[in-house]
């Protein structure tokens, strides 16, 4: 076969491929600051029992959350009803004016799929990126059998959880922001959150979290 013939099949194969790949909008920069705040809140490095959690691995999914009936399940209309079971009992951030034209303001359809470039600079745990070939190579329907958590153990010792966020929503003034968080430390140990966040001084702090999920 002539050589020409081979490179034009050989491109051509090549282009299919990356045609193929899925693509998504990447997060806006402003998101990774909600993210690490997040992250950061979760892992209570100042309360001496998390100490164990110095240095500890999270492994930050690269693709957001979309909401659906399972896992990132939460009615925004109903959002006060919802939120008087599902937060503490001492929570009453979301019962005041801004809290809640924020909140049933939202529009669920801005939680479709986004990119997350980066992992985050976090206060005592690390993290790296979640990517869909390490998905595939540790839980793919071939391999999960010999690999799964086990050996994600096995090949990162300081691992603790797989996170999951969506994108960021944020009030008209972007003093206020909400987001679904995940974390899985195996097949049966997780949970997620409607997480509930405000700039105070010019930082993300998270004021509230929702229980959506636990196992």
């Amino acid at each position: 076969m002539p050589a020409v013939l081979l490179f034009t099949i050989f491109f051509g194969l090549l282009g299919q491929s990356v045609l193929s790949q899925t693509t998504y909008p990447v997060v806006p920069d402003a998101d990774y600051a909600v993210y690490t705040a997040i992250a950061n809140d979760f892992s209570k490095c100042s309360d001496i029992q998390y100490a164990y959690r110095q240095g500890n691995l999270l492994f930050i999914k690269s693709v957001t959350e979309e909401k659906s009936k399972y896992g990132f399940q939460f009615s925004f209309a109903k959002a006060e009803e919802q939120l008087s079971f599902l937060t503490r009992p001492q929570a009453t951030f979301y019962k005041e004016p801004g809290w809640k034209t924020f909140i049933v303001s939202v529009d669920t359809s801005q939680f479709t799929k986004y990119e997350i470039k980066q992992p985050f600079k976090l206060t005592c745990r690390t993290s790296r990126m979640w990517s869909p070939d390490l998905q595939e190579y540790y839980f793919g329907n071939e391999n999960h059998p010999n690999r799964g958590y086990y050996a994600l153990r096995n090949d990162y010792p300081k691992f603790e959880d797989i996170v999951s966020l969506s994108k960021v929503a944020y009030s008209s003034d972007c003093q206020k922001a909400l987001c679904y968080y995940s974390e899985v430390s195996d097949g049966k140990a997780g949970a997620g959150y409607l997480v509930f966040l405000e700039r105070l001084e010019g930082t993300w702090k998270v004021i509230g979290s929702a229980g959506l999920w636990m196992a």
